[in-house]
């Protein structure tokens, strides 16, 4: 019998969604999953390996089962049918799926949205904004005029897992270069700004907007942080929303759950 709950994993180590995603797995399953070092190509044999949270999909194979995982870019493509697709992280994802003759459910949304479902931040000292640079941009100079901010946090998307969530929601607001920098406020209720420092990310911003789709954020562009960009600035780009999507579904359509 093929193990139920195998996921591979560590495609990019410095991306929290991706990391914390055996964690989720186990909360949703009550079984510790098995990973498998994520390279090139997947490396199993013949097992059912199960794809996530992050922009994974494009490493997906005839032995994968794929519940909530996207593309980075618009050029990418699947190389093999999964064996199962049960949810997509959003719609572009989904038309690029469908476009090469794969069935995909209408079925959307990261994984880490569910995650309310599961934790119960920690209240830590409250801040008017935290900010998020993905871990490209942590040397930002910008960020690095800010940090003596009494009304900053600067959260380190490396950091510990649940310290990160406790930080988040202990903020007024988030401001993010971070994919998951925006789904975690959003996940809890918190409004947030996409910020952009450099052209550092791999894939742009495409996977953005697959999630913002995913979810129904009107989001057209990122902030551009430059030197002349101030804190109030930032502040002005909050927009009070509440993000629309059928969890409940996207929970029922999970693979590996109890």
């Amino acid at each position: 019998m093929p193990k139920k709950n195998v996921i591979k994993f560590f495609f990019n180590e410095g991306n929290w969604g991706d990391k914390f995603s055996p964690i989720l797995v186990e909360m949703i399953s009550g079984e510790k999953p098995e990973l498998f070092p994520m390279k090139e190509k997947f490396v199993h044999q013949n097992e059912i390996v199960y794809l996530t949270v992050g922009s994974i999909l494009k490493f997906a194979d005839s032995n994968t089962i794929v519940w909530g995982s996207g593309f980075i870019r618009e050029e990418d493509s699947l190389q093999e049918k999964p064996l199962k697709i049960c949810a997509v992280r959003g719609p572009k994802t989904r038309e690029k799926v469908l476009a090469q003759g794969i069935d995909c459910p209408e079925v959307y949304g990261d994984p880490i949205l569910l995650l309310p479902k599961f934790y119960k931040p920690k209240l830590l000292t409250r801040k008017k904004l935290g900010i998020i640079p993905h871990y490209v941009d942590q040397d930002n100079a910008w960020l690095n005029s800010v940090r003596n901010n009494p009304d900053i946090r600067i959260i380190d998307i490396k950091g510990d897992y649940f310290q990160v969530i406790d930080e988040i929601f202990s903020c007024d607001v988030i401001a993010s270069s971070s994919l998951h920098g925006l789904i975690l406020p959003d996940a809890y209720g918190i409004p947030s700004v996409w910020l952009k420092f450099s052209d550092k990310l791999w894939g742009g911003n495409w996977k953005f907007f697959d999630y913002f789709e995913s979810v129904g954020r009107i989001d057209k562009e990122p902030l551009l942080m430059t030197d002349q960009i101030t804190v109030e600035d930032i502040l002005k780009r909050v927009n009070s929303y509440k993000i629309k999507i059928d969890l409940d579904r996207l929970l029922q359509a999970c693979p590996f759950k109890k």
